[in-house]
């Protein structure tokens, strides 16, 4: 945010291992004076996956210090290095080779313009007090991937990624803009909230603490939990609010 903007941008982060996983391989940054926040899910199935996701956002981090995003081309291609650097990473040290990572990230322009970006299955979310719960993303999944082929999917397809983050794959990062109002809540989130909750219990929590963005979290954090906890839990809640 530059010193003329006249909103601000209330951020309120939570992550917990869950209740079955051995570690906690999610990872969160958030700078809210740059506008800029990212969630990142290492892949518990490959090697290093905590590693991955921490690489991930240190990437954004350490980006932000010299230039923000300032439009979808710009996210795209910040993503695509991030994702060649992993790549790099991986050469330069055999033993993490095959770490991988989901990515779902987001720029708050001058304008109020969310830009976003993501791989993967974790998601992106707008709420507004009027119009509620909208999905921003869409999980690149194999069970999404058959829908869209009208095949019918088969149980399992929903933890099948078609794309993330490290691999040596093509890499092509799917990204978007929507204009914000003030006081709508963005949440980022890994598949640990989304697979356990319901988007209806999401925005019933939302409503309920639309006002609080760390109550909200917390209440997000405990119903993941209450259904299970079956994996790690990361949440980001950014909402801009107008200065007085």
């Amino acid at each position: 945010m530059t010193a003329q903007h006249k909103s601000a941008l209330n951020i309120s982060t939570r992550s917990h291992q869950g209740l079955t996983r051995a570690e906690n391989q999610d990872a969160a940054y958030t700078n809210p004076s740059a506008g800029f926040m990212a969630v990142a899910d290492g892949l518990g199935g490959h090697q290093s996956g905590k590693l991955c996701a921490e690489l991930t956002t240190g990437f954004f981090e350490a980006a932000l210090q010299t230039q923000r995003p300032s439009s979808i081309e710009d996210l795209f291609q910040s993503m695509k290095q991030c994702n060649h650097a992993l790549i790099q990473h991986q050469k330069d040290h055999p033993q993490v080779n095959g770490m991988r990572t989901t990515l779902v990230c987001g720029q708050i322009t001058d304008d109020d313009q969310l830009l976003y970006g993501w791989a993967g299955d974790s998601r992106l979310y707008v709420f507004d007090t009027e119009s509620g719960l909208a999905q921003l993303s869409r999980d690149h999944t194999l069970r999404e991937s058959k829908l869209d082929a009208a095949l019918t999917p088969a149980d399992g397809d929903q933890h099948i990624l078609t794309k993330s983050l490290g691999g040596n794959q093509v890499f092509e990062p799917v990204c978007g803009s929507v204009q914000l109002s003030p006081n709508q809540i963005m949440l980022l989130t890994t598949d640990g909230l989304t697979g356990m909750v319901q988007d209806a219990a999401i925005e019933t929590i939302l409503s309920a603490h639309a006002r609080n963005l760390k109550l909200a979290a917390d209440a997000l954090i405990d119903a993941a939990l209450k259904a299970g906890g079956a994996d790690n839990i990361t949440v980001v809640l950014a909402q801009i609010t107008p200065l007085n």
